[in-house]
């Protein structure tokens, strides 16, 4: 279930299950229409984010830039407070990256994008004794039907169920609009996308990070 999006978060035992439901937690008001629970940061709001993502021509892990990275000269800190971020839904449509994270303490929802090719594994069919496995690979920057529905799905999450504010890193180059997305309803999934942000009540932050790009269909989605 954590490889088709059912399951957002994995854990080896019960306490570590128990443990990632509480942190989940400390990210949502207590009820609705509460404030945001804002925690102890050691990270000012105004502190310089030394980790820089390098030019167009090279990927890298986007991971990085939103939680930072332990490097040879040290520790470079990403746009989010230090050990914050959590990742959730890491299995499923992996070309876009969702989680929680703080700034100066205060929780946000985060969606970023995955620069890298990824490879989607489809598994064989166990009613049909001729179907194989397939793997396909899935460029960085674009939407896909199964990204595009895991970006729509995260903004309500953010809204309905946990009213946090919203930060979208965008860096994409489109939708993939090949036939058989258009069978798999791309363009459905990505209507989705701005029937979740029109109906979105808390605050959000469009950022294109260094070298990054909004074209395409995207950039409707970003405005």
């Amino acid at each position: 279930m954590y490889r088709n999006g059912i399951s957002h978060l994995t854990a080896d035992d019960d306490f570590e299950g128990v443990r990632k439901i509480v942190e989940w937690m400390s990210y949502v008001p207590e009820r609705r229409g509460a404030p945001v629970p804002i925690s102890p940061s050691l990270d000012p709001w105004d502190r310089d984010i030394t980790y820089t993502p390098p030019s167009t021509k090279e990927t890298y892990d986007v991971r990085w830039l939103l939680a930072g990275k332990d490097d040879e000269e040290g520790y470079l800190s990403g746009l989010f407070d230090k050990g914050s971020f959590q990742e959730t839904l890491s299995g499923w449509a992996r070309t876009v990256v969702v989680g929680r994270a703080r700034i100066a303490g205060i929780p946000i929802g985060v969606i970023a994008v995955e620069t890298r090719s990824v490879e989607n594994v489809t598994p064989a069919d166990p009613a049909n004794p001729d179907s194989t496995e397939v793997v396909s690979l899935e460029a960085g920057q674009v939407w896909y039907p199964n990204s595009a529905f895991k970006t729509a799905q995260a903004i309500n999450d953010f809204n309905h169920g946990e009213q946090l504010p919203l930060m979208i890193l965008a860096n994409w180059r489109g939708f993939s609009g090949g036939q058989r997305d258009m069978y798999n309803e791309v363009l459905k999934y990505g209507s989705m996308i701005v029937d979740a942000l029109v109906k979105y009540e808390q605050p959000i932050f469009v950022y294109i990070p260094p070298y990054g790009e909004l074209r395409g269909g995207s950039w409707v989605c970003g405005l």
